[in-house]
Order: C-alpha cells, then sequence, then structure tokens
C-alpha cells in the first residue's frame, strides 16, 4: 500500500458488484498475509485466526467472495469457482510485493493454492486449512449449480488439479492444517473412496458419541502431502472437524496457539514441523 493513513476496512469495486475487505495491520503497520475464507462464509469468520496472527506480529488482509453468504452481492448462481479466483487475485493485488504468506479454508484453500501459483515470486507460505482440491473441470463451469457438483463428484476427479504438480514445485513452505475429524475415509462410513464421508458419527477419545463434519475425502490430504512432501509442515486441532473458524472461536487458547505456530513457520521458512493443539492451547510434537 502507498504511504499515509492506512486503510482497515476497504470496498474493492469489481464489474458491476464490490465486495468488503478488512486489513488487519501490525504492529510496524504491515500486512503481509492474504487470507481467503470457504463457502457459506465471508472474511469476517476468519477473524477467529486473524486476530491472534495480528497480535503475533502478522498482519493480513481478509476479502469477500461472492456468492457466499445471504449479503453477497450475486448469487450463487450468478458467480462461479473461476470468479471467486478473479476476486481473490484482486484483492491479493492490493499487498503488492508484501504479500508473501497465502492462507485458504476449505473452497479458499483451493483458491489459495491457484493463487499462489499465479504469485510465485512473492509467495513464500502457503497455508491451507481444510483445504478443497478441485478438478480442473470446476474452473470452467459459468455458474454454481448442477453441472458444478457434477464437475468436483467424480471420485479422485481432484486428482487432475494443477495444484498438485505446483504443490510438487513450489520452492515455499506448505503448512497444512487438518481437524482431527476432517478428511476422514469415506469407505469406513458407508461411503466411496476418492469422496468424502461427510456427516457422520464419532467416537472421541472418552469414547463419547459425537456427529462431525468431514466434506474433505481423506485422498484429497493424502495427494497435498505426497505433493508438498519434503516442505510440508502439519498441524493438527484436536476434536475439531471441518469446521476450524467455529473451533478457534470457541476455543481461543488454540487460536493463540496456532498462531503462534504459523508465526513461527513463516519468519524462519521451510521445516517439517508435525505437532497437534489441544483445545486449552496446549501442544504436542509429533
Amino acid at each position: 500500500m502507498p504511504g499515509g493513513a492506512r486503510p482497515e476496512h476497504i470496498t474493492a469495486a469489481f464489474d458491476g458488484y464490490s465486495l468488503a475487505g478488512r486489513f488487519r495491520w501490525s504492529s510496524n503497520q504491515h500486512c503481509r498475509l492474504l487470507a481467503i475464507h470457504g463457502a457459506r462464509s465471508d472474511h469476517r469468520r476468519l477473524d477467529a485466526l486473524l486476530h491472534p496472527l495480528q497480535a503475533a506480529g502478522v498482519g493480513s488482509l481478509a476479502g469477500d467472495l461472492s456468492g457466499r453468504t445471504g449479503q453477497s452481492p450475486l448469487a450463487n448462481a450468478d458467480t462461479s469457482l473461476a470468479n471467486n479466483l478473479r476476486e481473490a487475485l484482486r484483492f491479493s493485488a492490493l499487498l503488492g510485493p508484501a504479500l508473501d504468506t497465502v492462507f485458504g479454508h476449505s473452497l479458499g484453500g483451493a483458491l489459495a493454492m491457484k493463487l499462489a501459483e499465479q504469485c510465485q515470486r512473492t509467495v513464500r507460505t502457503l497455508v491451507l486449512s481444510g483445504p478443497a482440491l478441485y478438478p480442473e473441470a470446476a474452473y470452467a463451469v459459468a455458474r454454481y449449480g448442477p453441472e458444478f457438483t457434477r464437475a468436483i463428484s467424480t471420485p479422485f476427479g481432484f486428482m487432475d488439479s494443477s495444484s498438485l504438480p505446483f504443490l510438487r514445485s513450489f520452492a515455499g513452505h506448505v503448512v497444512l492444517v487438518v481437524g482431527q475429524y476432517d478428511g476422514l475415509p469415506a469407505e469406513h462410513h458407508g461411503g466411496v473412496r476418492g469422496r468424502s464421508a461427510g456427516l457422520v458419527d464419532v467416537r472421541d477419545v472418552s469414547g463419547t458419541s459425537r456427529t462431525v463434519y468431514s466434506p474433505i475425502p481423506a485422498e484429497v490430504f493424502e495427494a497435498i502431502r505426497d505433493a508438498a512432501s519434503g516442505h510440508l509442515s502439519e498441524i493438527v486441532l484436536e476434536a475439531c472437524d471441518h469446521k476450524v473458524l467455529s473451533h478457534l472461536a470457541r476455543h481461543p487458547a488454540a487460536a493463540r496457539a496456532l498462531a503462534q505456530k504459523l508465526q513461527h513457520l513463516m519468519a524462519h521458512g521451510p521445516q517439517t514441523l508435525r505437532c497437534h493443539i489441544a483445545t486449552d492451547g496446549s501442544v504436542c510434537h509429533r
């Protein structure tokens, strides 16, 4: 951003509509991280992580994607995955060469990989929180709806994503943030390999039954781990399913611990950290 007053809440103009965003400046008035939210969400949902990241010294910018909430200027059926990627790229341009970290959750994780691929000259760290991974055909669908659903529903269809070869060649650091109960093998819950388990009942360590949401196929996480092998860190959030941001909002100690780990990884470059973070914020290295 140019010198002078630093904005916090912003509006980005697009073709016939506008989207809201927010800068969270670090103490030295820098922003280096772009955060991309998931489906049925907006940039405010990211505050559960971006606020503790700001406290840890990491400034960020997060912007809305069209079609994701009832407050969107475009309905879901009037936008597309490719359009959401263009929107994320427009927000990233506001950071210019300062952009060195991209964070994406769920659908935002798929977009984060695409964005990092296009911004390889500056991006050094890619943080993927319960990331989706879509086949290339999904980016060619004109609008969200039945055709998009068909494009992403073929078992193992995600394996043709260009993001996987990108991760293999990426010179930076990939951080995979995974809820303990996300990426459950579908075949263990009456489903089909290469598809998601969905909403399922599991038993936790105490033996108590609980219903969890696991929309990311186990094989997506496996493919990302394989592609980023050698420059991948993985952080598991205990007692968490796919709803990572809601989990962090309910457990601020875990959010602070995750923010501190991410700040450390951003500062020190590629490593192979493996750890679990409990709801009380305690960290167990594996």
